[in-house]
């Protein structure tokens, strides 16, 4: 191991690969900044780009751009009083009051500092942990990766949101467009329709770009064209509301006060991102009740409260490395982040799961070593970027949207230089948009796509592997406990939906 890390280190101190670094933070400071953008959305737009870049650069480059969108939701929601990221509201609560009594600059160093200690505890979870339970998973057969694959489309049960139904439609669907193309074992070809273009597949990218990005693009365009007046008198109203002050600074001694605080909301975070489709949103509202909770003054929360932001922001990014130990020990994308990121593994013709450690060793801890610097380097250029945050968060649509189609395009055609994936891009997007629409997620479709090749040739080579006895796939006993913890998440996850509707008929008859 700790040959490995210093190979890695060397590796590390290339100057393209702090450059990347520096880079990717950068980007996503900014996509979570700009209301309405994510990080996840940057990590998308950007992923073309990273085709053909070293696969250490690569991923190192992706992954400082989700930490780094997890720091910037917090800079509108203090500034602008609108989350730039579902897991910055708790933050907006605490932070945009104190952004209106004159500390908004206290209240983005104290989401710095605690975004920067959550990151770094994560991280050092992801480099001690994920090779620990690589090496117990080395031992898994094709029935303990199916059970996997099984067990990683019951998350669909936990981001389904109100509706489990559309969840599993979503993933059905997703499972259905993993298997377009031609079979790898028979050499057959599935929901080609006799189309050429079909016959490799699905293009991963374009299909992801096309999901998630169209419809944000297409709401832009709806904002700009029916409420551009709105918002540019919004804007003016939150712009002489918010000033940042220079002598407006947090101390050492505010900053260790809350210790507890980020240490208990920083494993919560961490907790949670190891549990594959439960994320960043879950783990703040979780530490934000905690810490409100267990508070000597609970009266300060919601009223402006750095111990708050303390607990949100530290937690937020506890979530961020702690997330890639499912996806590089077992290949379970819980997140969309993680899915994409499968997408720069694939792009390499790389595999996620346990032979990465085994065969690519020093590729992998570069990247965990990379992600403890990049959270160093979001403190740095956190600080450094701290009097242009309120410019940034009011980049206008006129400007914004076309950008992003202009990237969203060109991304989707660059994986493979082809019009049809443009197609894709399109078709894709319009699909996503219905969806919405319709109140349908979109992440169990990703989590259908990219686990449904796995199911499929898993559940083949298990079948020959036991001569086409079915019984061995629930007698093994790694095999048995994961298909257990499925059907466990599953009855969880259909009480909770029935005790939602419940609670709803009690209040409207209420």
């Amino acid at each position: 191991m700790f040959e490995l890390i210093g190979e890695a280190l060397l590796h590390l101190c290339s100057p393209g690969t702090i450059l990347m670094i520096v880079l990717g933070m950068l980007v996503g400071i900014i996509f979570g900044a700009i209301p309405g953008l994510t990080g996840t959305l940057g990590i998308l737009l950007f992923l073309p780009f990273t085709r053909s870049m070293d696969i250490t650069n690569a991923v190192i480059f992706l992954s400082a751009i989700f930490c780094g969108g997890e720091f910037g939701g917090s800079v509108s929601a203090i500034l602008l009083g609108t989350p730039g990221t579902n897991s910055a509201v708790c933050t907006m609560m605490e932070g945009y009051p104190l952004a209106k009594r004159g500390h908004a600059r206290k209240a983005l160093l104290m989401a710095l500092a605690a975004s920067t200690f959550g990151g770094l505890l994560s991280a050092l979870s992801l480099l001690f942990l994920a090779p620990t339970l690589a090496k117990y998973t080395l031992e898994f057969g094709a029935p303990e990766y199916f059970a996997i694959a099984v067990f990683g489309l019951s998350i669909i049960a936990s981001v389904s949101g109100k509706s489990l139904i559309k969840g599993v439609f979503a993933g059905c669907v997703g499972v259905v467009l993993s298997l377009v193309g031609m079979d790898t074992v028979t050499g057959m070809f599935r929901f080609t329709f006799g189309s050429i273009s079909l016959y490799n597949g699905l293009t991963l990218v374009a299909l992801l770009t096309g999901l998630f990005a169209l419809p944000n693009i297409v709401e832009k365009v709806g904002e700009l064209v029916g409420k551009k007046n709105q918002a540019k008198t919004a804007g003016e109203v939150k712009e002489e509301e918010v000033v940042l002050d220079k002598s407006d600074t947090l101390t050492l001694g505010e900053f260790f006060r809350y210790k507890w605080v980020l240490l208990r909301s920083s494993l919560i975070g961490i907790i949670i991102g190891i549990i594959p489709g439960i994320g960043t949103g879950v783990a703040s509202f979780i530490s934000y009740d905690t810490a409100k909770k267990s508070s000597k003054h609970p009266e300060e929360y919601g009223n402006g409260s750095l111990e708050g932001i303390a607990a949100v922001e530290s937690s937020n990014n506890g979530v961020t490395a702690a997330s890639l130990i499912p996806l590089l020990t077992l290949g379970l994308p819980g997140s969309p982040s993680a899915a994409v990121l499968i997408g720069a593994f694939t792009m390499q013709g790389l595999a996620v799961g346990p032979m990465l450690f085994k065969n690519y060793g020093v590729v992998i801890y570069t990247i965990m070593l990379g992600i403890i610097v990049a959270n160093i380097v979001m403190f740095v250029e956190g600080k450094l970027l701290s009097g242009w945050m309120a410019k940034i968060t009011k980049i206008p649509n006129d400007i914004m949207v076309p950008i992003l189609v202009v990237i969203c395009s060109a991304g989707a055609i660059s994986i493979n230089n082809s019009g049809f994936d443009l197609m894709v891009f399109i078709f894709a997007g319009i699909i996503g948009y219905l969806l919405t629409l319709l109140d349908v997620p979109l992440v169990p479709i990703v989590i259908g796509f990219v686990l449904g090749q796995t199911m499929d040739s898993n559940l083949r080579k298990g079948l020959t592997m036991t001569g086409g006895d079915w019984v061995q796939f629930v007698t093994r006993p790694i095999t048995l406990v994961i298909l257990l913890i499925t059907v466990a998440v599953l009855l969880y996850g259909c009480l909770k939906g029935i005790r939602v509707k419940r609670k709803g008929r009690r209040e409207i008859g209420g």
